[in-house]
């Protein structure tokens, strides 16, 4: 079995402003990352998916993580870090690029396609940076206190 279920938050609040319960999440981690690595743990989630079924359990975010590519039991996982002085639920931004309000939810058959094709040009950098390629050019993803980085993984893809 290689999914496990984690209790996320993510920073959302209700109407009122209050804090929302913690987000579920099932990820498919399980044998890749030991368990005390994810316990209270800032990490970066895509929250605006459609949420996703898995073994009868309903996912409403995605984490991301690099991996190194390797096959199997060799493959080396890294989640996404983001440093601690960063609030739950921060909209992270592209360096040099204006901040834009995501969607609420891509929930059209051609959002999967959307996902895709963002995540075809993530990327960590040979600084341990999470970068987003565009049209040619390399942005790191940031956050207020700087950018998102993993703990060791170089050059390696994100999803």
């Amino acid at each position: 079995n290689s999914l496990i279920l984690c209790k996320l938050d993510c920073g959302d609040v209700n109407e009122a402003g209050e804090p929302e319960e913690p987000r579920t999440v099932v990820a498919g981690l399980a044998g890749k990352i030991p368990f005390d690595e994810l316990v209270n743990r800032k990490v970066v989630c895509i929250t605006n998916l459609k949420p996703a079924r898995m073994r009868g359990i309903e996912s409403t975010a995605m984490l991301l993580a690099a991996s190194d590519g390797q096959e199997g039991d060799d493959e080396v996982v890294q989640l996404l870090d983001v440093p601690d002085s960063v609030p739950n639920g921060e909209l992270l931004s592209f360096e040099n690029m204006k901040p834009c309000e995501p969607d609420a939810i891509l929930k059209s058959k051609g959002a999967l396609k959307v996902w895709d094709r963002v995540k075809a040009q993530l990327r960590v950098n040979d600084e341990g940076e999470a970068t987003y390629q565009n049209d040619g050019t390399v942005r790191k993803i940031m956050t207020s206190a700087g950018p998102v980085r993993v703990t060791s993984l170089k050059n390696c893809t994100i999803g």
